[in-house]
C-alpha cells in the first residue's frame, strides 16, 4: 500500500490501518516524506518495515493478514506520483453509540466529534488528481460533510467516475447529499455493519431501526452501479438469535440472486471488550450458537463467511474449549455487569431488546 496510498484518518497519517505508529502531518507532507520514502526502499529490497511486524506475526502464524489483503486489492494500481489509493477515515461523527464502539470511532461515546481541518481536507484534496480506489469508513461516513466536501472535490475535477469506492456504513439512511455522489462513482460497494437479526442487532448498535436498515439494504441493491456486502461483527450477544439472522441471510442472498448480484458476508469476531468474545459466552448459549450454526445450508454466503464460520465451530469444539462442553462456564458476572453498565449509559434495558439475555446464565 506505500507505493500507491496510505491511511488519512482524522487522528493522524499511516501506512495502513495495521501501521504500528503514525505521523501528525498534512497530506502532502505525508506522501513526500522520508518516511515513506524510506518505508518503499526497504519494501523493494525485500527488508523488514518495523511498522509493519503486526503483518509479519501473523503471516508466520499462517493467518491472513491486511498486508496480504492490501497486496490483492491495491495490485492493479501501480505508484505515481500521486497516490492512486487511500484509505480514508475522517471523523468520528455517528448517529450510533454501539456497544462494541469507542470515543474515537463514535462521537456519541466520546461526547464530541473529532474531524479533520479544513487545512487537512485541503491538502488530502491536493494530491488526489490521480485517485483510482477509495476506502471510505468513519464513524458513520454517510452523514459526514467532510466526505461531501471531498467528493465534491473528484466531481469538480472530473475524476469522480473513474474512481471505484469502498463505504463501511450503518445503513441507518441512505437518502442524502453522501449518496448522491456516491452514485456518481464508477462503481461503488457498501460494507453494511450488521450484527445480528431485529431488535438484537438494535441493542447492539442502539439506536438503530432493523427495519429501515433492511430496506435501505434492498434499496441500494436495486442500484446498477453499487454492491452491497454485510459486515457481521461476531460477539456474545449476537449468538442470542443467529438461528434468525442465518434465516434472514438467505432471503437477503435470495432478492440480491434475483438481481444478479452476489451477496458476500464477512465475519469480524470482536475481541475488544474481551467480554464480549464468543469463548465468554454462557455455556448454554454455546451450544444454542453451535446448533444454529446447523442452519447454513442450501445457500453460499462467500468464501470468507464459510471459512470463518468453520473456525468458529472448531474453536468452541477444540480440546481448549472442551472444559466449557462439559459444563464448566466462564465468569458470567463480567458479562452481566459489563451489561448493566452499558445500559446505564445508554439509558436502556437489555431485556426490552434481548428478552431471553438472562435465560442461558
Amino acid at each position: 500500500m506505500p507505493h500507491v496510498g496510505f491511511q488519512f484518518t482524522h487522528r493522524t497519517n499511516r501506512l495502513c490501518p495495521s501501521s504500528m505508529s503514525s505521523k501528525q502531518m498534512l497530506a502532502s507532507e505525508f506522501w513526500h516524506s522520508d518516511y515513506i520514502k524510506d518505508v518503499r526502499d526497504k519494501m523493494k529490497n525485500n527488508l523488514r518495515v518495523p511498522d509493519c511486524k503486526k503483518c509479519y506475526a501473523q503471516e508466520e502464524a499462517h493467518q491472513h493478514s491486511m498486508r496480504m489483503t492490501y497486496d490483492m486489492i491495491w495490485k492493479d494500481y501501480p505508484g505515481s506520483e500521486l497516490p492512486t489509493a487511500m484509505d480514508l477515515d475522517l471523523s468520528n461523527f455517528c448517529n450510533l453509540k454501539c456497544i462494541m464502539c469507542s470515543a474515537d470511532r463514535s462521537s456519541q461515546w466520546a461526547g464530541s466529534v473529532s474531524s479533520v481541518s479544513q487545512e487537512q481536507l485541503d491538502s488530502l484534496c491536493s494530491i488526489s488528481g490521480n485517485i483510482k480506489q477509495l476506502t471510505i469508513q468513519g464513524g458513520e461516513p454517510s452523514i459526514m460533510p467532510e466526505f461531501v466536501y471531498y467528493f465534491e472535490h473528484l466531481e469538480k475535477i472530473g475524476i469522480i467516475g473513474d474512481v471505484e469506492v469502498e463505504c463501511i456504513s450503518n445503513l441507518t439512511n441512505v437518502n442524502n447529499r453522501f449518496y448522491e455522489l456516491l452514485s456518481k462513482f464508477k462503481n461503488a460497494r457498501i460494507l453494511a455493519s450488521i450484527d445480528a437479526y431485529g431488535s438484537v442487532n438494535d441493542y447492539i448498535r442502539h439506536p438503530s431501526h432493523f427495519d429501515k436498515v433492511e430496506e435501505n439494504l434492498i434499496k441500494l441493491g436495486e442500484r446498477d452501479n453499487i454492491n452491497v456486502a454485510l459486515i457481521n461483527s461476531t460477539q456474545v450477544l449476537s449468538m442470542y438469535n443467529y438461528d434468525q439472522f442465518l434465516l434472514w441471510l438467505k432471503k437477503i442472498s435470495g432478492m440480491h440472486d434475483r438481481l444478479g448480484k452476489k451477496l458476500f458476508v464477512n465475519i469480524n469476531r470482536v475481541n475488544y471488550p474481551n467480554t464480549l468474545n464468543i469463548s465468554n459466552a454462557p455455556l448454554a448459549l454455546k451450544k444454542k450458537f453451535l446448533k444454529d450454526l446447523e442452519l447454513y445450508h442450501g445457500f453460499d454466503l462467500g468464501e470468507q463467511f464459510n471459512t470463518e464460520i468453520a473456525a468458529i465451530k472448531k474453536h468452541l469444539l477444540s480440546e481448549e474449549q472442551s472444559d466449557f462442553l462439559m459444563g464448566k462456564n466462564t465468569d458470567e458476572n463480567k458479562l452481566i455487569e459489563f451489561v448493566t453498565k452499558i445500559d446505564q449509559d445508554r439509558n436502556i434495558k437489555v431485556t426490552n431488546y434481548i428478552p431471553s439475555f438472562y435465560d442461558y446464565f
